[in-house]
């Protein structure tokens, strides 16, 4: 309540279905434990897929973050390393395309996935990618018009990572908007 986050135990689940299909990660059965963040054109929603079902246990838990803001306007996906959660099977849709950036270093140690290089390039700007890579990301993100989902490896459920998740979604949305200024 003091970092002014709208929990909700159960959330809606339609507002997480329409996020689906993800380009690189499996869908969760059911989401859990939603934390939401707003300020100004910037939404952001952290929560805990459950990837078994719903009276189990699933093998590891995570937590994922989302936001929503208008100058999110391009669509690729990224991924380093390899999750439980990546997404092997391709049944509602393909795949897209994997591209490279032209980034060495970058083309080396993340598998990008876009229509096109140049909307990969443009999605993940230099910026973005210098930010990504500092952190020494580990996970997935998925851009597209009007939003982003980001699975970062190693985040729990639990409320200092739920809290760390939404400032690396802030910074994330803050980078990828800021290209092109």
């Amino acid at each position: 309540m003091a970092k002014r986050f709208v929990y909700e135990a159960r959330p809606e689940e339609a507002w997480f279905r329409r996020w689906e299909p993800y380009d690189t990660m499996a869908p969760a059965s059911v989401y859990y434990n939603a934390c939401t963040w707003t300020q100004s054109r910037l939404m952001v929603v952290v929560a805990e897929p459950w990837f078994a079902a719903e009276d189990s246990e699933p093998l590891e838990r995570t937590i994922l973050g989302f936001a929503t803001h208008p100058g999110l306007m391009r669509r690729a996906a990224m991924r380093v390393g390899e999750h439980f959660l990546t997404r092997v099977a391709f049944l509602e849709s393909p795949p897209p395309p994997k591209v490279a950036v032209g980034d060495k270093l970058w083309d080396a140690h993340v598998s990008t996935f876009a229509a096109s290089a140049l909307e990969a390039a443009t999605a993940f700007h230099p910026r973005l990618r210098q930010l990504l890579a500092g952190w020494g990301f580990q996970g997935h993100l998925e851009l597209r018009a009007g939003g982003l989902a980001i699975h970062h490896a190693g985040l729990r459920p639990v409320p200092d990572h739920m809290d760390r998740l939404t400032r690396i979604v802030t910074e994330i949305v803050n980078s990828a908007i800021a290209y092109g200024r």
